[in-house]
């Protein structure tokens, strides 16, 4: 029996023994923490048979040396012209190895040039990491998301959303667990239409498997279209179990790192509703593993067809946070209308830091430092420990009454 070629796929490796003219695919390959096990799944082919299976596609614990005799004797039963006692531990053996070693050392020099994390949409999409946006229910995360993909594909460089978009066009699939192909159609129309964009393409798949499950056919479905970025709408079903679970969580975000492109995760807000301070809901693991993290919240009246967002930075691991980002939406008879503006509602404003609730309540005219702390329900040593550093950074003036007010800016 000649020793077989071996190449590494997305979750698993490929096996060809050329001369005996017998391929087995590995696939979803997984080492469990728990007892060291080495799991995955099997497909056999051969090019003498036109590369129709040989064997239904059949789970294997590698480790077993009961399951692989069993594997063996069936085989052997149904095709002969095999040794397959010696293939299936031949193979065995080396996923086992292959599978524990992970990743190579490489020897890195802090003297190469090294090139900064780079933005595929300044300041919310890094190239190559993830990105979560989170927020409670109806906040319009996903219809934020399908602005993203628009700024992107097209690329949607004088976009009223205040994102630098890419140089070039960059495709991203959409990896949707909520709804169906006519209503992901139907809310990229309204958006098109609704901005006045050219018409572009919607790269969309349904998903109904957890995204640790379907991480191959996933990686296979980005490499035909070309993409370098994939939107998970959402976080819940994509991971399909407890998402408190820590288990789950490195799951799914192992499973993110192999696809290895940028990826846009839409996620659920904590339940702690009388907490001014959310985080993703969840294992601490997801937040941990992500570069970039944003939370939305909205206001709307009863009744209306439009809203404002705004977005917070409550997270970023390559430098510091990002201002906090407005947005108004529509949604009427011409289609959907986003553009960026300022954060004015005080539900929205009181989510901020200290310095941009602020600069918010001064925007309306000067204030003094008891009136802004009662506007912004902060005590009034913050608001004038505040006020003091705002006037070093040439951001608020201190008027001849005692009172605040924004610094004019010099054009």
């Amino acid at each position: 029996m000649s020793k077989p070629e071996i190449k590494e796929s997305i979750g698993g490796y490929e096996f060809t023994w050329i001369q005996e003219k017998l391929n087995i695919k590995i696939s979803r390959v997984r080492v469990h923490t728990s007892d060291g096990r080495v799991t995955g799944e099997l497909l056999i082919t051969s090019p003498a048979e036109g590369n129709k299976p040989i064997y239904p596609q059949t789970q294997l614990n590698f480790n077993s040396e009961q399951t692989r005799t069993r594997l063996s004797k069936t085989l052997e039963s149904q095709d002969s012209r095999w040794n397959w006692q010696e293939i299936i531990n031949q193979l065995s053996l080396a996923v086992i190895d292959r599978a524990r070693q992970g990743e190579p050392v490489r020897e890195l020099w802090t003297s190469d040039e090294i090139q900064a994390p780079e933005f595929l949409l300044e300041p919310v999409l890094y190239k190559g990491l993830p990105t979560i946006i989170f927020g409670e229910k109806a906040v319009c995360k996903s219809t934020f998301s399908l602005a993203i993909y628009a700024s992107l594909i097209l690329p949607w460089r004088d976009n009223p959303l205040g994102l630098t978009a890419p140089g070039r066009p960059v495709k991203a699939l959409v990896a949707d667990y909520e709804v169906d192909y006519d209503v992901a159609q139907w809310n990229a129309k309204r958006l098109q239409e609704g901005m006045g964009l050219p018409a572009f393409p919607l790269y969309y798949r349904r998903c109904a498997l957890p995204l640790a499950d379907d991480v191959e056919q996933l990686h296979r479905h980005i490499a035909a279209i070309g993409a370098e970025v994939i939107i998970v709408d959402s976080l819940g079903p994509a991971v399909g179990g407890d998402l408190k679970d820590p288990g789950q969580a490195l799951r799914f975000t192992t499973a993110i790192r192999q696809l290895k492109c940028s990826a846009l995760i839409i996620g659920q807000t904590s339940k702690d509703k009388e907490s001014k301070s959310k985080s993703v809901f969840g294992s601490t693991f997801f937040e941990y593993y992500a570069r970039n993290i944003w939370e939305i919240r909205k206001v709307q009246d009863e009744g209306e067809d439009a809203l404002d967002i705004a977005m917070y930075n409550t997270y970023h691991n390559l430098g510091k946070k990002f201002k906090a980002m407005g947005f108004h939406l529509s949604f009427n008879g011409t289609g959907t209308h986003i553009k960026k503006g300022a954060i004015t509602a005080p539900d929205l404003i009181e989510r901020m830091g200290a310095q941009a609730q602020i600069q918010a309540v001064l925007a309306h005219g000067s204030m003094f430092p008891k009136e802004i702390a009662e506007e912004c329900d902060l005590k009034e040593d913050a608001v004038r420990q505040a006020l003091k550093r705002m006037k070093a950074r040439n951001l608020v003036v201190k008027l001849g009454d005692g009172s605040y007010g924004l610094q004019a800016k010099i054009l």
